[in-house]
């Protein structure tokens, strides 16, 4: 009886013993800001710009540091130990003191004879803000923080379960400072305040090594419609940029689908690249890709528009509805007819076009850029200043998009430009048009916008300071 109880006795304190760690585990997880810092008991707090720490359950940390525009990233695992966290980091650990009461992390550490002290707080639900209005930066760390980046959208919005769900895709770089282009993607809720409150970022689509994506997959557009593979219905399609390059040429187009937004996304690597760049018999570097989906009939027919070096932007007319051996019904290049810039010249080309379908306005819009830089550059930069939105009238419904396209009878009429006097940026460029799950307008009495903004001077490469904002253009 004694043995008994004493079994029971040890696998009790076990309990509790893992218990509490695991407790206290759990308890320590979050994303902690600088509250304090001290050198030599001297305050210095101002003297960072950022200082946070995100603890996950998974195991593993980013510490952020921004010291006097001297920027310092370290991803690093962690363990709990009581109410010491130590952190990992290749060859050094790092030591914080938790207070479970005040919810803070200390570190104490001396270099050249002196103390510095350091305590963050950890952010709560009294002290986040709830979501964020459409015209402004939706989300994003600020570029004084990290050297990560965000452009090229492709923006859904659905109603669901009493719900307003905005499905947001981007081209995002995974680790601060290293040019690999991901594509990432937010879920973001429209609040009872009229706010957008956005998830963390995932990630949809990586590259895959060794294949024609293995560098960079970027630019996405996703549609809705119904496209059976393997005797499985999936209810989403993403086109989407991917190379193998280091100096963004021969880019290429592909597909993948998914029966959720978030994924998990399944290349078509038996299609892919759909659209190919045949580099010896084809004009110019830069390949195809900024791909555009516009569903025709909520099903598996697609308009697969993409930037094309050689000649603009072409579309692809695609039956989708068997991924195993999908119907091309006609390739058009997209006319520039009518296509203007800020300085009042017409344009003879159409790039990085991105495309929407309004029923009520019988209107297909087209946001594009405009290759204009005004003001010119300081530090090089690859984008633009101003984005333009233009649309062709006149078309009852899908079926007139498909066949204006097909015939190339169209003119396209000036809606508005996007520049810095709208958006306070110097840059933007890459405009994702807001749009429903099948590519329709979401809002016919406006024309919802996210731009990738961008500035002109940056120590590093430009491409870190690219954030994307909401903006609304009024119709006439």
């Amino acid at each position: 009886m004694k043995k008994f109880t004493g079994l029971i006795m040890l696998v009790f304190s076990l309990v509790i013993l893992f218990g509490c760690k695991e407790t206290e585990f759990k308890h320590v997880l979050g994303t902690y800001e600088i509250e304090s810092a001290t050198s030599n008991g001297i305050d210095i707090t101002s003297e960072y710009y950022v200082y946070t720490i995100e603890l996950r359950e998974d195991k593993t940390m980013r510490v952020t540091i921004n010291y006097l525009n001297v920027l310092t990233n370290r991803e690093s695992s962690f363990t709990v130990n009581k109410d010491k966290v130590t952190e990992k980091h290749q060859n050094k650990t790092y030591q914080y003191t938790y207070d479970a009461e005040a919810k803070t992390l200390t570190t104490e550490s001396t270099e050249f004879g002196e103390t510095l002290v350091v305590v963050l707080k950890l952010k709560t639900e009294s002290n986040l803000t709830k979501g964020v209005d459409f015209e402004g930066i939706l989300f994003g760390e600020s570029i004084d923080f990290t050297k990560r980046f965000n452009y090229a959208p492709s923006v859904l919005i659905e109603e669901k379960d009493g719900q307003t769900i905005m499905h947001i895709w981007y081209c995002s770089n995974r680790l601060s400072g290293v040019i690999v282009d991901h594509i990432g993607y937010r879920r973001g809720v429209l609040n009872a305040e009229n706010k957008w409150e956005f998830s963390e970022e995932s990630y949809a689509l990586a590259p895959t090594s060794g294949t024609w994506d293995s560098r960079h997959t970027c630019d996405p557009s996703v549609v809705k419609g119904e496209f059976n593979y393997e005797n499985e219905t999936y209810q989403y399609m993403m086109a989407y940029l991917g190379c193998t390059t280091d100096d963004y040429s021969n880019n290429e187009t592909g597909i993948a689908i998914a029966k959720n937004p978030e994924g998990p996304w399944i290349k078509m690597d038996h299609l892919n690249p759909i659209v190919p760049w045949d580099r010896d018999n084809q004009s110019g570097s830069w390949g195809t890709g900024m791909p555009s989906l516009l569903s025709v009939d909520g099903k598996g027919k697609v308009l697969l528009f993409y930037s094309n070096s050689s000649v603009g932007v072409s579309v692809d007319y695609y039956d989708f509805s068997n991924m195993a051996t999908p119907e091309l019904i006609y390739t058009r290049n997209i006319v520039a007819t009518g296509l203007t810039n800020p300085n009042g010249t017409f344009l003879n080309y159409v790039g990085l076009a991105d495309f929407a379908y309004d029923p009520i306005q019988k209107r297909l819009y087209m946001s594009s850029y405009t290759n204009t830089k005004n003001p010119p550059d300081v530090t090089v930069t690859r984008v633009n200043s101003h984005g333009a939105v233009h649309y062709i009238d006149g078309l009852a419904d899908m079926a007139a998009v498909v066949e204006a396209i097909r015939t190339q009878s169209y003119t396209w009429q000036l809606l508005d430009f996007i520049g810095p006097e709208d958006t306070g940026y110097d840059r933007n460029h890459n405009l994702g048009l807001v749009r429903d799950a099948y590519g329709y307008t979401y809002d016919s009495n406006n024309v919802m916008v996210v731009v990738s903004t961008g500035n002109i001077d940056y120590p590093n490469d430009n491409i870190f300071t690219y954030r994307l904002m909401g903006y609304i253009l009024k119709i006439k």
